[in-house]
């Protein structure tokens, strides 16, 4: 069989690649294959998801999950019920196809990149980016709930992005895809932290924060003076708004693994008196004290180096208004360090209208289920067609050294 995968069916290959799910590597390049002209008059879809079972429930397809496929030209598309058949309209550069085995071939991850403008919202085409030239990948089977793979290697960077969008200046959406690598921040190391980080880099206009650019988990060194007071060399902050002092850590539900001492003390609970049990509890409360304890040194040797690093949680983000507030006290705290002024920012955050878009934008890209009047929000967003349009045509006014915002306008 002769077959090449592109869009969500090469990212769900890859996900699954970068995840340990399917032992492959991404690094033996080709140019597009044609499919066998006999072949394919003959496939049928039993035939073809016989041909696929080496990639796992990644190829498995439905006219719900159809399966992408390129094709050089137009009279080879696959007329298959579960298949999506594109055909090439113009030249890829070379090597653009990652050979997976058994003649089967998909778009490598700087075009699919590319190929997913057409398909996502900018905001989550922007996670996209952060999370290929990241430490972490989403599940392939359910990248909202699902597992997530965490300290893997990224599978590229923003340089290999840009440069081979610029080389593939005639393949659609290349021009798109520019405007969100400019915005990419690399070395992400979970998808929470991805979601701030591009929050925080994102224009006004489209409900972020416009504090970029930034530099995530970028290594502090602490010095001889400094280490010899600390019991580490060195700090990494999560993000760090450059060309300031401050910065963020974000302390994920799990972080002092409490749900290891609420196992530890229920199962206490059911068997009083229980030697091992005790010794587990008491393990389990050692282990969060600890992760407490690291985290308190952590702070301290980062202000010892002048930085002022805020920490953030899960539930700052799940409350409404909850990363407006923290945000708002990363603005005054760059402003009275006299980095930058942060008027536009700060009158942005004022207005009503736009921190309600934005809660519904941050709880749209959370994992997990979000509130129930939030969801009814997405919902109406979804059936006008609106949802993960969120361009803004701010106005604003100077009013005593301040600016206000006097009218927003969805565009």
């Amino acid at each position: 069989m002769r077959l090449t995968f592109n869009s969500l069916t090469a990212l769900r290959i890859t996900r699954a690649i970068r995840c340990g799910k399917l032992k492959m590597r991404l690094t033996r390049r080709r140019d597009l294959i044609a499919p066998d002209k006999g072949q394919v008059r003959r496939w049928t879809g039993k035939a073809l998801a016989e041909e696929l079972a080496f990639l796992g429930n990644t190829a498995e397809f439905s006219e719900k999950r159809p399966l992408d496929v390129l094709v050089p030209a137009k009279n080879q598309r696959l007329r298959l019920k579960g298949v999506s058949c594109s055909f090439r309209t113009c030249q890829h550069p070379a090597n653009s196809f990652v050979h997976l085995g058994n003649g089967i071939a998909m778009s490598c991850p700087e075009l699919m990149f590319i190929e997913l403008v057409r398909v996502m919202d900018p905001v989550v085409h922007l996670l996209l980016g952060m999370e290929l030239c990241g430490r972490f990948s989403r599940s392939s089977d359910n990248p909202r709930f699902g597992m997530v793979a965490y300290d893997i290697e990224p599978v590229t960077s923003v340089e290999r992005l840009r440069a081979y969008a610029r080389e593939a200046h005639a393949v659609r959406g290349a021009s798109q895809a520019l405007e969100t690598i400019d915005r990419i921040s690399e070395n992400a190391w979970s998808p929470m932290e991805a979601i701030i980080a591009a929050l925080a880099m994102l224009p006004l206009s489209i409900l972020g924060y416009d504090l970029w650019p930034i530099d995530l988990n970028p290594r502090k060194e602490l010095g001889e003076r400094l280490s010899a007071l600390s019991d580490a060399e060195s700090r990494v902050p999560d993000i760090m708004f450059c060309g300031t002092g401050v910065g963020l850590n974000y302390d994920g539900e799990d972080h002092f693994r409490l749900f290891e001492v609420v196992q530890a003390a229920m199962a206490l609970e059911r068997d009083p008196g229980n030697s091992d049990l005790v010794r587990e509890l008491d393990e389990a409360l050692e282990h969060a004290r600890a992760a407490i304890v690291s985290d308190k040194r952590r702070d301290r040797d980062l202000m010892s180096l002048g930085l002022s690093v805020f920490s953030m949680t899960k539930e700052d983000l799940a409350a409404k208004g909850g990363l407006d507030r923290v945000m708002g006290q990363i603005i005054e705290a760059i402003e009275r360090s006299g980095s930058r002024s942060l008027l536009v920012q700060r009158a942005v955050l004022q207005d009503l209208s736009l921190a309600k878009a934005r809660q519904d934008l941050i709880w749209s890209l959370m994992p997990g289920p979000v509130s129930a009047d939030a969801r009814k929000r997405l919902e109406e967003r979804s059936r006008q067609d609106r949802f993960g349009r969120h361009d803004y045509a701010i106005t604003f006014e100077a009013r005593a050294g301040e600016l206000t915002v006097i009218s927003t306008r969805e565009l």
